[in-house]
């Protein structure tokens, strides 16, 4: 059965797999409009909020006091970027994580999406999943611009999720090689040089209160943190078959609701990945 990114259920990669999602996506349906009743009715967009003071606290010394319920653990580049992007009202960065699903370019993908608790998710807290999970895709796919932000994500708003598809990018195009080094040396140096480098790579490695969360849905919720070095080996075998969704998964030491938006990397197109880094496909 061949895979076709823009057909309906005939281009399913796998029927078992997609019929799992479904009843995830039923039952999780309940949970989609409970989110909507809140955003409907007021609510707390908990990430968008740290975002804001994320920008606030930069200049003042403070960005990686996690000081609950306040956590901020990406990069004081990316704090400075989130003043920008907080200008917007919270509502049209909601927005936004709708409007980006046609780039799915699938019909049955963008209705799971929307039935789904990490969709919902996603937009009631008001983090980046959806925006990660979509150019992951096409950057697996071999688009340039796509590949360019996915490992300059990787490097701003650094999550052991994004690294499965990171080192395959790297492998399979020896061409962003050269340039992602060069990007990620000029950025060390600038967070060395703004005093936070020290603070960052302690908040990195804070991770008790997400492997105790009630939202951590992860293998950690049960066996704590046993379950990174058996994460991080099964996601090296999975990242070597291809299988780079459940490879996402896996290396993550916790798995919070709009994580398994990574699973739509399981539905890319197949084909053999760009030895050059060229761009072989079109947002069009």
């Amino acid at each position: 059965m061949s895979r076709s990114w823009h057909g309906g259920p005939r281009g399913l990669p796998s029927m078992p797999l997609a019929a799992v999602l479904v009843v995830a996506a039923g039952v999780s349906l309940y949970s989609c409009l409970r989110v909507i009743e809140a955003v409907l009715t007021g609510y707390h967009a908990f990430d968008w909020e740290n975002f804001i003071q994320a920008a606030g606290r930069l200049d003042q010394g403070t960005l990686y006091e996690l000081d609950y319920p306040y956590a901020f653990r990406w990069s004081p580049v990316a704090a400075w970027i989130l003043g920008i992007v907080t200008l917007m009202p919270v509502w049209a960065w909601q927005v936004l994580h709708v409007a980006v699903l046609p780039l799915l370019r699938s019909w049955w993908l963008v209705v799971a999406c929307l039935v789904s608790y990490p969709l919902w998710f996603d937009i009631q807290t008001g983090n980046i999943m959806i925006f990660v999970a979509v150019t992951a895709i096409w950057a697996a796919r071999g688009n340039g611009p796509a590949t360019a932000l996915f490992l300059a994500l990787t490097v701003l708003v650094p999550r052991p999720l994004m690294l499965p598809l990171a080192a395959w990018l790297l492998w399979h195009r020896p061409a962003w090689r050269l340039p992602f080094v060069a990007f990620f040396l000029v950025h060390a140096a600038v967070v060395v040089a703004g005093g936070y480098a020290t603070d960052w790579l302690v908040a990195l490695t804070t991770v008790e209160a997400e492997l105790t969360s009630a939202f951590n849905f992860g293998p950690s919720a049960l066996i704590g943190a046993l379950w990174i070095p058996i994460g991080a080996a099964l996601a090296v075998w999975l990242t070597w078959r291809g299988r780079l969704g459940f490879a996402s998964l896996a290396i993550s030491p916790y798995w919070l609701p709009y994580y398994f938006l990574m699973l739509l990397l399981e539905f890319r197109t197949t084909g053999s990945p760009s030895a050059t880094g060229a761009d072989t496909s079109s947002l069009r």
